[in-house]
């Protein structure tokens, strides 16, 4: 179960680190130091995260015959990921210069440090394997509990001082333009916190073994499980600067579908009832990826629908004033009772012309073509589909039925 946690979690920060050292290729000179840091942080994440894998470090340590020698490597591979991650965030908050100055001290004592555990590793007794709960059977082991102690507070500090750097950066004025930057920051910040936790919990389970306290468990099993959960966060966060801005462009894409698709079917009943007036007019799609747009087919829907609003008889003087009569009674909006009288008059029309829909047909209409065509489609796209969803209601079934009773005195003008 514990390989089925670390290999995914170290084999994505494996991922991220190919990801950046390409970006690193590409990146202007200005900005390689700051990406630089990335592929070193993933260059020490990544094994101390595999080293994790009972089956990656227990099989190492019996090549080499070195009882936990994973375990230390882990230790030292987690430390330079601590120390690589704060020189990154140093290289975005200061001048090169000044991050340079601060750099070489972290270095110095993450070095020192590394040194530090590796001499108390090698003073203590390990006389048995303990990958899974090294901290749990150590705790108390003269040299290795100075190592533990060390190594944890060490780790604990650094990523809070992380978290500390990551927060702040988000809030500089210098990632104000930078939103999705600003993003991949905080969940930087909010992921490295789950490995904070992490620390805490095998420190104090370390100290609290000193005194008597039973905490094995959690420095076993529940530390290194929070541990992992913060990987996917640390992960996106320090990617979804450059991929984070193309979610937006989606979230366009498919609001734009969904809206061309609503619309479409909004049409339908409108389409179905004109379609008699002339079936050939309906477009053929010759291409598979136009039969597949629904941006291509509301278009043409709408083109066939005007084609055939264009033959139909004059419209009705008498059908025109009981729907205006009906809206206002309704409450209807100066929009909403254009598309009755249109919707009433389209369904008058098509009942009086039932059994020959082509006899006493007017004229095409000539339509002015604005210069904006993409405004004049949207606009003729949201009358119809007014009109269409206004087809079907019992509003307009009760004035066209209105309508019938008005004597046929009524004058009439073309549609």
């Amino acid at each position: 179960m514990a390989d089925l946690i670390f290999l995914p979690a170290a084999l994505g920060i494996a991922m991220l680190g190919l990801y950046k050292f390409w970006a690193l290729r590409h990146a202007p000179a200005d900005r390689r130091p700051a990406i630089r840091t990335v592929c070193f942080s993933c260059l020490f994440a990544a094994p101390s995260v595999l080293l994790g894998a009972p089956a990656i470090g227990m099989a190492l340590d019996r090549v080499v015959g070195i009882h936990s020698l994973s375990v230390l490597l882990g230790y030292c591979f987690a430390l330079g990921f601590v120390c690589s991650i704060q020189i990154m965030l140093v290289y975005w908050l200061h001048s090169a210069a000044a991050a340079w100055q601060i750099s070489r001290w972290l270095v110095l004592t993450y070095t020192g440090i590394v040194a530090a555990i590796n001499i108390l590793f090698f003073l203590g007794e390990r006389p048995a394997e303990h990958h899974h709960d090294f901290a749990a059977a150590y705790a108390r082991a003269p040299y290795l509990a100075e190592l533990l102690v060390l190594h944890f507070l060490a780790y604990v500090l650094g990523l809070a001082n992380v978290v500390r750097l990551c927060w702040r950066w988000s809030h500089h004025p210098d990632t104000t333009d930078r939103p999705w930057l600003r993003r991949g920051l905080r969940l930087t910040a909010v992921g490295i916190l789950f490995p904070v936790v992490y620390g805490v919990i095998t420190l104090v389970a370390v100290v609290g073994s000193w005194f008597g306290a039973e905490l094995g468990l959690w420095s076993t099993l529940i530390a290194p499980t929070v541990a992992i959960l913060g990987v996917p966060l640390v992960i996106v966060g320090n990617s979804i600067a450059a991929w984070g801005p193309s979610l937006s462009s989606l979230w366009e894409r498919v609001v734009h579908v969904s809206s061309d698709l609503h619309d479409y079917r909004a049409l339908t009943p409108l389409w179905q009832a004109l379609r008699p007036i002339e079936p050939e007019m309906v477009h053929t799609h010759h291409s598979l990826a136009n039969r597949l747009s629904p941006r291509s087919r509301l278009f043409w829907r709408i083109i066939e629908i005007n084609d055939w609003l264009h033959q139909l008889p004059a419209r009705d003087v008498a059908v025109s004033a009981t729907a205006r009569h009906h809206a206002r009674q309704a409450g209807l909006d100066e929009q909403q009772t254009a598309a009755l009288d249109e919707a009433a008059n389209i369904k008058a029309a098509l009942l009086t012309t039932a059994t020959d829909l082509r006899t006493g047909l007017s004229g095409p209409v000539n339509l002015d073509h604005p210069r904006d065509a993409g405004h004049a489609f949207a606009g003729e796209r949201r009358r119809l589909v007014l009109i269409a969803e206004t087809f079907t209601s019992l509003l307009t079934d009760e004035v066209v039925h209105a309508a019938s009773r008005v004597p046929q005195s009524a004058q009439t003008h073309p549609h």
